[in-house]
């Protein structure tokens, strides 16, 4: 729900709680009823626990030009075009992603500790001084991984390298080397086996195990045959054999006996000897040492660190390049480049460009109207609350982003659905907008009307900030307050209604006092109106026009398209 007033937000037409109302019998409309009929049961209620999943602020939304409907994240589908590095922006094939753990092959990492890139960096001659022969690498030059945000480096855990380039190379030399010292250490303690090496002997166990009680191996591991019943279900159609009679033929299996020593992969429980050095180092090092959860699953290598001087740098994940389609017709709607580090789109058909965008706001604001983003600071004024019975007046403008002239149809319900009973009247539901034009025409008209007369700077400035300058100005019905080239306004009328039941169905019970209670943002008046934009526009060559209205289809002759969608006005607060 909105938190800031005045509001718009879009409702995509995927909802089952949005409907398109009927036409009109006949083509009379007075005040009261506007050109289209709406029922209470077509009306679209945003104060419904569903529309919290509908709404939407139009740039959050796309467009299909096929299908000439809103997309919203539930309507299209997205498909991955390409992998790549986010650090050295190379594209990886798909082929290798998987066999790479979905991370960069190449020389860069992330560090274990705040997880931003590392840097190759070279050791200087003073820190070199400083580190004790035994942890030099060998070399004129020494290099090390650094983090030039936390200032983390794989000194830390005593890895250098002899040189800058295949980094991944000498990792893995050097984290070997040092696996394999750790495992000739554990078996100089008699300590056990690694989960690895326990596994690898535990397999070569239960293969010579099978061999000897005379169980037959599979010869074609990984095939539709490879499978007991699956033999036994061919046997039976083709050999004539039933399984009945599979069962009795085949001989009962010699049990196999369990596995003894390490050497087959038994293993025993030896937490308490292992467990005590860990304690020893937690109480020396002191909490702050140990790792994390997100440290430990940020890589396969990390695992089983308990200690921040455990971890190792991990490779950078890579990231992928979308795109989105339509669900309906398959169409691409968004789609950038395919260079990787170009980050403009290619295709990209946003919501605002194709639909006309409206915007509601006093006609007569006591407090000034500023950004919605502003109202977070403590200095700016509240927002005044909506009185309860009495008219306010505001003005609807309605902006068309195309280069046609569009006709629009306004429809709201004569009051709005939910608890709180508000009525609405559009005194001017039906009109016209001019089609807008280009970036430069729109700044030469500006500032020619500012330069031929002095109120163009004070209109807009009495537009932006919601006053009215002519105030014996009234409106009327029929006709519209405010019209420029691209843009149309129009004036609403709304009396809020009452947060409190009438004294003749006063709850007494304890029962109909909790179902009189006000829901969250119950208060909060917001106006559903649905918009019907009609406009004709010529037929491109190779130009496709199917699902849509056309008056015809060659190239150059004109075809009618038409939008109907709902939106939600917020206007305020209701006062209790």
């Amino acid at each position: 729900m909105t938190t800031s007033f005045p509001s718009t937000h879009y409702a995509c037409p995927c909802s089952d709680l949005t409907s398109a109302p009927t036409p009109p019998s006949s083509k009379r409309a007075s005040i009261q009823q506007t050109s289209l009929q709406l029922n209470e049961e077509q009306a679209f209620n945003p104060h419904s626990p569903r529309a919290n999943y509908t709404l939407y602020p139009i740039d959050h939304l796309l467009f299909c030009d096929e299908c000439d409907e809103i997309r919203c994240p539930r309507c299209w589908t997205e498909e991955i075009l390409y992998w790549y590095c986010p650090h050295c922006l190379f594209e990886v094939p798909s082929s290798a992603v998987k066999g790479d753990g979905n991370r960069c092959s190449r020389s860069c990492y992330d560090c274990p500790s705040c997880t931003s890139p590392l840097a190759v960096t070279q050791v200087s001659q003073r820190d070199e001084a400083l580190l004790r022969p035994s942890d030099a690498t060998g070399g004129d030059e020494t290099y090390v991984l650094q983090c030039h945000y936390c200032d983390w480096s794989t000194l830390e855990i005593k890895v250098q390298f002899n040189k800058p380039t295949k980094i991944t190379e000498q990792l893995v030399k050097q984290r070997k080397s040092r696996t394999s010292a750790s495992k000739e250490k554990e078996s100089s303690a008699k300590a056990a086996i690694s989960h690895d090496d326990a596994f690898a002997n535990l397999t070569t166990f239960y293969k010579d195990q099978l061999n000897e009680t005379g169980e037959p191996q599979n010869a074609y591991p990984g095939s539709p045959y490879s499978s007991p019943a699956n033999l036994a279900r061919i046997m039976n159609i083709y050999g004539g054999l039933s399984h009945n009679a599979l069962k009795k033929t085949r001989d009962k299996p010699q049990p196999m006996r369990e596995a003894k020593g390490h050497a087959e992969g038994q293993t025993s429980f030896s937490g308490i000897d292992s467990d005590t050095g860990v304690i020893q180092r937690l109480q020396s090092s002191g909490w702050d040492a140990t790792t994390t959860s997100e440290q430990r699953l940020s890589a396969p290598v990390n695992n089983e660190a308990r200690f921040t001087d455990d971890l190792w740098p991990s490779a950078t994940r890579l990231r992928t390049r979308r795109a989105k389609r339509c669900k309906s017709c398959r169409h691409i709607i968004a789609r950038q480049e395919p260079k990787v580090g170009s980050m403009r789109y290619k295709i990209r058909l946003l919501a605002m460009n194709y639909i006309p965008r409206l915007s509601i706001r006093p006609l007569n604001p006591t407090v000034p109207i500023t950004n919605p983003a502003f109202h977070l600071r403590p200095d700016m004024p509240e927002q005044e609350k909506l009185q309860p019975h009495q008219t306010k007046q505001y003005i609807l403008t309605i902006r068309n982003p195309l280069f046609e002239t569009v006709k629009i149809t306004l429809a709201t319900p004569a009051t709005t659905p939910g608890n709180i009973a508000s009525r609405v009247t559009i005194l001017c539901p039906s009109f016209t907008v001019g089609p807008a034009g280009e970036v430069w025409d729109e700044a030469l008209s500006a500032s020619t009307q500012s330069a031929s007369s002095d109120g163009g700077r004070k209109a807009a400035m009495a537009s932006l900030t919601g006053s009215s300058e002519s105030s014996d100005r009234q409106p009327e019905a029929g006709k519209i307050w405010e019209k420029t080239r691209n843009s149309t306004s129009v004036i609403v009328e709304i009396i809020p209604g009452s947060l409190k039941p009438p004294p003749s169905i006063v709850p007494k019970s304890e029962e109909e006092l909790a179902d009189a209670e006000l829901e969250e943002d119950e208060d909060v008046l917001e106006v559903p109106v649905y918009v019907l934009a009609e406009w004709e526009t010529e037929v491109k060559p190779g130009e496709s026009v199917q699902g849509r209205k056309e008056v015809g289809g060659m190239a150059g002759e004109k075809v009618r398209k038409e939008v109907g969608y709902w939106i939600a006005l917020g206007v305020g607060r209701i006062a209790g």
